[in-house]
């Protein structure tokens, strides 16, 4: 990497030569020169050369095509150039010259300097930070009953990882600020193994004053090509008053400069008296971006470090409230109060977090007092003392940057004082999770009013749960009624209590407002889509569309349209599209022209497919234009290709009629492609004729034309060409098969099976095994099974032998003979049923008490390569370690999954992972994996996560959370889990006095359609 110091004198001198010799040559532009040169280098590379600002030799190749550039330059405008300029042997004795000088002077240098001022590798060479090891960079010791493992610092991570990517020169600076022990240096350390490759030169000062001294040893540093990096670990305010805005300015041009210091240190040397050196460090303080790592750890985070404990004993932690970077000096006088000022450390995050979940207004004494409690006990701390209360109070009012408080006063409301968090405290309240603590405490304080902006960002922040209870009590505000009962299906579809969602929409509907109404209508019909019912979801999509809504009316059609296409009705799609294409919606009009033009596409209307996306591309829609980029080139080939083959005319050889329809078959021409086929099918030519049938029979089944396509293709069995034979039968039993003429199906593939045509007898037999399997003939579907499971290929063979296995449990085969058949399934290796025999015969095993060829079964499975098959396993796996009581390795693989973010799997793997903690005593973890499921509305693993979520609340005596959960399961309506969900919420109300709350449990239950067992 270039330094900004002194270019050496050789290198000077040879620069010199090559603006000399651009000069004689007429002075060509940069521009010019790089045209002439057959690498094409950037001008910046050129005009770097030429003015000396490099630090090494340049390659031989550039200057040699440099110097020929100038020559070519000069005879075409008369230029005769002096020998020693133009002469290529000159220029290449020159540059081994430079390379001679350069090498020497580097070979000069003194190990010695260098190990006065740096840590060295043991052969005296600058250290690769795949030389350190984690306690050569400073990182502690794991404390006493933690692991050694990362726990991964989401917040603070992503914001170091990208300080340290940004690019250069000028490289950045930064420095991790936070409290003894919240781990800094670990943290910081994990960042540059994440950005940096292990070559980076990494120079590690012996002290502050040793970093000035780098200057005087610059050629001996960083010849790599990439930035170095300058570690600097718990600095101290003498090390930071060496660091002047002069050095670091040139630190910056060649090396990425990161630190650590503790929070305490950072806040009194900014805060300290100003002396001239105090004046230095506090500038370099100031100059870094500083990046804050809480001492506590938030919810996702403990439940990760349960696993890096003894006995999962995590402390209670408080996660960062504000991550804004301005002003950076309030933000280090709130952080750095976690240890001085814990209280109204407290006071002030209990207002953020107030914000945080959509409570704007100022809160009261009383209400900060209500919360504090939840904020100290994640922070570990005991409960405050009504003096110490006030004293936080006090801190957290008192003015002190730039006379502005931590907390601000808003004046008196209704006779009370209130208060609200800085705005720059609360300008980048998003960015991080309110605790679960804290949803019912501000929800319970908030009117119906401004809980239905409470229900909103409870939403926003994926805690459906908790948008839930908000919206409900948002619905007591007659004022907001509708838009509350909007928000409540939203949160109630998250959840997946669909039959609950349907009935809030619903109700908005038949208020009759046109706005709610149409809203209510689209959001209806996608639930209604969820659940299969394809005719209720095209009614509310047809009443959201006659509100004429200038938003949902588009939307409503839109997604009607793409479900008639689903249905087969195209003229009534197209007319839709139109619809919302003309009604200007900014997202819906131009999704409308480019779904318009894939649909005139498949129709065969390429021209009017090519102006459908190209009036979509003038909206450039960000998510439509990648689409079209593609599409819009596809089909401008298409149709070249096209107009060359309409343009060759129709010829008369059938090979070239056969050649002509099968290319406007692909093309999507069928019309001329059917016209070229017949022509082609005149042949005498049995192979010709079987050939031409065939593509006949094929361009009529992609038009839709069903019965004249399956008549053609018993003309072509009927030409006597065994392969074509076999082809057509396969693809009329196929065709038969879909519209249910099962005798017709297995008539055709009858007739394949009696050819003598490998590929198809094979692919006809597994086929009749399905049909038969079909309408319930199972001796029938078991022959025809075992001749595919005879095939050659591996497909047809896997997916037989998986049909025979389960053949064999239905009928009660022994277990030796099944499992037979999924190893037979299994030593195909094929992708798609290897997989699932696997799963299956892995099943099988551990219910006879097996662990090891299940474990092995799951592992050959995960190693497939598809994804889908990689998270299945996994959880089987941590199933089948969760029961061999392989506790931690049983975790590890449930948070693979969780990590892998499948619908099912993940879901799955979260509510399995909270079972294991609950029972070894992890309980925050517990919570925290219970209720990621829960809010994931997974129709069967989020019930049942519900419930035992509900009875952890119970066990802590957290009754409030409890009853919102149970009552949540029972709206899922899940078979299994709702009615003992209603029992414990009955239990739970009645134990509080709440008889007839409890009664209308039991009347929940019962318009579900399930009686419930009482005395």
């Amino acid at each position: 990497m270039a330094t900004p110091q002194a270019t050496p004198e050789p290198l000077l001198r040879f620069c010199d030569s090559l603006r000399e010799l651009k000069l004689a040559s007429g002075t060509p532009s940069l521009g010019d020169l790089s045209r002439r040169m057959p690498g094409r280098p950037s001008v910046s590379t050129l005009s770097q050369l030429l003015a000396g600002k490099i630090r090494r030799a340049p390659r031989w190749e550039l200057v040699r095509d440099l110097v020929d550039a100038c020559r070519e330059h000069a005879q075409a405008n008369g230029i005769t150039l002096p020998h020693d300029l133009s002469s290529s042997e000159t220029w290449r004795r020159r540059h081994g010259d430079l390379v001679r000088a350069l090498d020497s002077a580097a070979a000069q240098r003194s190990p010695d300097n260098l190990a006065r001022v740096l840590r060295l590798a043991p052969d005296n060479r600058l250290l690769h930070l795949g030389d350190l090891t984690d306690s050569d960079l400073g990182v502690s010791e794991p404390i006493p009953g933690a692991g050694a493992g990362y726990i991964a610092r989401a917040d603070f991570d992503e914001e170091m990882r990208s300080m340290l990517s940004l690019g250069g020169p000028p490289y950045p600076y930064v420095i991790a600020y936070g409290e003894e022990g919240a781990g800094k240096t670990r943290s910081a350390v994990a960042a540059l193994r994440n950005e940096f490759p292990s070559e980076t030169t990494v120079l590690i000062p012996r002290g502050g004053a040793a970093v000035s001294e780098l200057r005087s040893l610059v050629d001996s540093l960083n010849q790599s090509g990439r930035p170095a990096v300058v570690w600097l670990d718990d600095l101290t305010a003498a090390d930071l008053e060496h660091l002047t805005l002069d050095l670091l300015e040139w630190l910056s041009g060649w090396a990425v400069t990161v630190g650590t210091i503790p929070a305490l240190r950072c806040g009194e040397i900014l805060g300290g008296t100003r002396s001239e050196a105090r004046a230095v460090a506090q500038a370099a303080l100031r100059r870094a971006c500083l990046v804050y790592l809480p001492l506590e750890l938030n919810d996702a985070e403990r439940a990760e470090a349960a696993w890096h404990f003894e006995g999962g004993a995590v402390p209670q932690n408080f996660a960062r409230a504000a991550d804004a970077p301005e002003p950076r000096e309030m933000l280090l006088r709130l952080n750095t109060a976690r240890s001085t000022n814990p209280i109204g450390f407290a006071l002030v995050h209990a207002a953020i977090n107030c914000h945080r979940a959509g409570l704007v207004r100022g809160v009261t004494r009383d209400e900060l007092r209500r919360l504090l409690p939840p904020h100290l006990t994640l922070l570990s701390t005991s409960p405050a003392t009504d003096a110490e209360i006030e004293w936080g109070l006090s801190w957290a009012r008192a003015p002190a940057v730039g006379g502005r408080a931590l907390l601000q006063p808003l004046g008196l409301t209704d006779g009370e004082a209130r208060w609200k968090a800085a705005q720059e405290l609360v300008g980048e309240a998003d960015s991080g999770p309110v605790p679960d603590s804290l949803w019912l405490e501000v929800i319970g304080m908030a009117t119906p009013q401004e809980c239905l902006m409470i229900g909103h960002q409870a939403a926003n922040r994926d805690v459906p749960g908790y948008a839930a209870v908000a919206f409900t009590k948002a619905s007591e505000h007659e004022e907001h009624r509708l838009d509350a009962l909007l928000g409540l299906g939203l949160a109630q579809t998250m959840l997946g209590s669909f039959a609950a969602a349907k009935a809030s929409y619903q109700r908005v509907v038949e208020s009759g407002e046109t706005a709610k109404k149409a809203r209510a209508a689209y959001m209806l019909g996608g639930v209604l889509e969820a659940e299969g019912d394809t005719a209720g979801a095209e009614d509310a999509w047809r009443m959201a569309a006659e509100t004429g809504h200038e938003h949902y009316a588009p939307m409503a059609q839109a997604m009607l349209a793409l479900m008639l296409i689903d249905l087969g009705d195209y003229t009534e799609a197209e007319s839709l599209f139109l619809t919302v294409a003309d009604s200007g919606h900014g997202d819906a009009a131009p999704r409308a022209w480019a779904l318009l033009g894939t649909l005139r596409e498949q129709l065969g209307d390429l021209k009017g497919a090519l102006t459908s996306w190209e009036r979509a591309a003038k909206w450039n829609h960000p998510d439509v234009m990648p689409m079209l980029e593609d599409s819009v080139a596809e089909l401008r080939t298409r149709m070249a290709e096209l107009a060359a083959v309409q343009s060759s005319g129709p010829g008369e050889n059938a090979e070239v009629l056969l050649e002509r329809g099968e290319r406007l078959r692909k093309l999507g021409h069928e019309t001329e492609a059917l016209a070229a086929f017949r022509d082609a099918a005149a042949s005498e030519n049995p192979d010709e004729r079987a050939r031409a049938l065939f593509g006949v029979a094929m361009t009529l089944m992609g038009a839709k034309r069903t019965a004249e396509a399956c008549e053609t293709l018993e003309a072509v069995a009927e030409c006597g060409v065994p392969r074509w034979e076999a082809e057509a039968l396969l693809e009329l039993g196929s065709t038969l098969y879909e519209k249910e003429d099962w005798n017709g199906a297995r008539r055709a593939w009858s007739r394949v099976v009696e050819t003598s045509v490998t590929g198809e007898v094979e692919r006809a037999s597994v086929n009749l095994g399905l049909l038969e399997l079909r309408v319930g003939h199972h001796d029938a579907a078991a022959a025809a099974f075992r001749r595919a499971a005879e095939a050659h290929d591996p497909n047809i063979r896997a997916q037989a032998a998986m049909n025979l296995a389960l053949l064999g449990i239905d009928e009660g085969m022994a277990d030796d003979a099944v499992d037979a058949w999924y190893r037979i399934a299994i030593e195909t290796e094929d992708p798609e049923f290897m997989p699932q025999a696997a799963f299956a015969l892995g099943g099988r095993l551990v219910a006879r008490g097996h662990t090891a060829e299940p474990k092995r079964l799951f592992e050959k499975a995960i190693e497939s390569g598809d994804p889908e098959s990689e998270a299945h396993g996994t959880l089987l796996l941590g199933m089948l370690q969760e029961a061999s009581g392989d506790v931690e390795n049983a975790a590890a693989a449930y948070s693979r999954v969780i990590a892998c973010g499948h619908a099912n799997h993940s879901v799955h793997a979260h509510a399995r992972l909270g079972r294991l903690c609950v029972d070894n005593g992890r309980m925050d973890a517990a919570r925290y994996h219970l209720q990621r499921a829960v809010d994931a509305g997974h129709p069967d693993h989020s019930p049942h996560a519900g419930f035992l979520l509900g009875l952890v609340h119970c066990v802590n005596g957290e009754f409030d959370k409890a009853e919102l959960v149970f009552q949540q399961v029972i709206e899922t309506g899940n078979p299994d889990a709702a009615r003992p969900a209603a029992y414990r919420l009955v239990y739970l109300r009645r134990g509080g006095g709440r008889t007839e709350e409890a009664r209308h449990v039991w009347e929940s239950l019962i318009e579900q359609g399930r009686e419930p067992n009482v005395d």
